[in-house]
């Protein structure tokens, strides 16, 4: 169940309801008696997997056809004009 906490003692003591957040701990923060805002852990991220961007581009190109007979010196020349 969590704990209610006046937004005056709050800012009072803001380190120690973080950390205590961090251990579990959930809090309803009130103005005036009236609840506003819940502060609870946040849980846990994964970390993004970790991708070869070289390998990955490489796949890429190999699934490209080239349907053409020029090389890349003549297409680049008539793209640069």
């Amino acid at each position: 169940m969590p704990e209610y906490v006046g937004i005056r003692m709050l800012k009072a003591k803001a380190g120690e309801i973080v950390r205590n957040v961090q251990r579990g701990m959930r809090y309803v923060v009130s103005i005036r008696g009236r609840p506003v805002a819940l502060i609870i852990p946040v849980e846990p991220v994964p970390e993004p997997p970790q991708q070869d961007w070289w390998e990955a581009l490489y796949q890429a190109g190999s699934l490209l056809e080239w349907k053409t007979q020029r090389t890349t010196e003549e297409l680049l020349d008539e793209v640069r004009g």
